[in-house]
C-alpha cells in the first residue's frame, strides 16, 4: 500500500463528502482534493509542478446505505464554521447559458472566464460564486454590470469571504474581482481572498489563519491604513497599491511579483 493510498484511506470519507488540504505526495498549501462517489473516490493535486491525480475504489458502509435511502443524518450546518449551504434562486443561471445577449466587455476587461461566473438575470449582475474549502456553495456576491446600486450585492447572510484559486500564498483584496484577478497569476500559484469590504471579522481572522501561512494584504488605495492595521493583525506583509488591484497597474504587479519572490 502507499503512502498516498494510505493518506486517502485515512480520510475516511462519505458519499458526496469532499475533502481539501495540503498534498501528501508534494506538501502544496491546500492543494490536494478527494471527493467521494459511491463507488470511488476522486483526487487531484492542482500545484503545476505535482498534478497527482486518479481514482481509488471504495465500498458502502452503513451511514452511505442510509444516504441511499434518503436518511442520511447529515446536519444542516456546514462543518466548524456553521455555515448553511446557499440554494442559487432560479434567476441566477450559468454565465454562458443566459438566454438573452450579454455585453462580454465586462469579462473582457478583467480576462475573467465565463465558465467561472454566473449571471443574475433580474438585476444584470455578474455573479461569483462563494464556496468553503470543501467545495460547499454557502453564498455569491454579485457585481452590477449597468450601475445598478449597490454596486456589489450579497445573495445570503454568510460570513465567508470569496476565496478562489489554489496555492501555498494568500493575497487579501477588497473585492471579489481582484481576488479573480490574483488567482490567475501566471508566474506562480496564488490565492485570492476578498473580505468582500475592508472589514477583518473574528471568522475572516479564524478562517485564513487556519489554511495559509504566507498572506499579503492588499486593500484599495483608499484603505491604505486599514491595509496596515490588517497586516498587523495577521502578522503579514502590506502592499501599498496605487490603485484597485483588478486594474492591474504595472507597479503595482510589479511590488507583488517581489514579495512573493522573496
Amino acid at each position: 500500500m502507499t503512502k498516498l493510498t494510505e493518506f486517502i484511506d485515512t480520510l475516511d470519507l462519505h458519499v458526496d463528502q469532499t475533502y481539501r488540504g495540503n498534498c501528501p505526495v508534494c506538501h502544496g498549501k491546500n492543494t490536494f482534493t478527494a471527493t467521494r462517489d459511491y463507488t470511488n473516490v476522486k483526487y487531484n493535486c492542482y500545484k503545476n509542478s505535482c498534478g497527482i491525480g486518479g481514482s481509488q475504489r471504495r465500498q458502502l458502509d452503513a451511514s452511505d446505505i442510509m444516504s441511499l435511502q434518503g436518511r442520511s443524518n447529515a446536519p444542516e450546518s456546514y462543518s466548524e464554521w456553521d455555515l448553511c449551504p446557499y440554494e442559487i434562486p432560479p434567476y441566477i443561471t450559468p454565465y454562458e447559458q443566459a438566454l438573452h445577449p450579454i455585453d462580454p466587455t465586462f469579462l473582457q476587461r478583467y480576462d475573467i472566464r465565463p465558465s467561472d461566473v454566473m449571471y443574475d438575470i433580474r438585476q444584470d449582475r455578474v455573479v461569483f460564486p462563494v464556496y468553503t474549502e470543501n467545495n460547499v456553495l454557502v453564498d455569491a456576491v454579485g457585481r452590477s454590470m449597468t450601475g445598478r446600486t449597490p454596486k456589489w450585492l450579497r445573495y445570503a447572510a454568510s460570513p465567508m469571504p470569496y476565496v478562489v484559486g489554489v496555492g501555498e500564498v494568500a493575497v487579501i483584496v477588497e473585492d471579489a474581482i481582484s481576488a479573480y484577478v490574483i488567482s490567475q497569476w501566471k508566474e506562480r500559484d496564488v490565492v485570492g481572498i476578498a473580505l468582500l469590504g475592508t472589514q477583518l471579522t473574528d471568522f475572516h481572522r479564524r478562517y485564513i489563519t487556519k489554511w495559509f501561512d504566507k498572506l499579503i494584504v492588499a486593500l484599495d488605495p483608499d484603505a491604505r491604513d486599514k491595509t496596515i492595521k490588517i497586516a498587523r493583525e495577521l502578522n503579514c506583509k502590506a502592499l501599498n497599491l496605487k490603485d484597485d488591484f483588478k486594474y492591474r497597474r504595472p507597479e503595482d504587479l510589479d511590488k507583488l511579483a517581489e514579495m512573493l519572490n522573496a
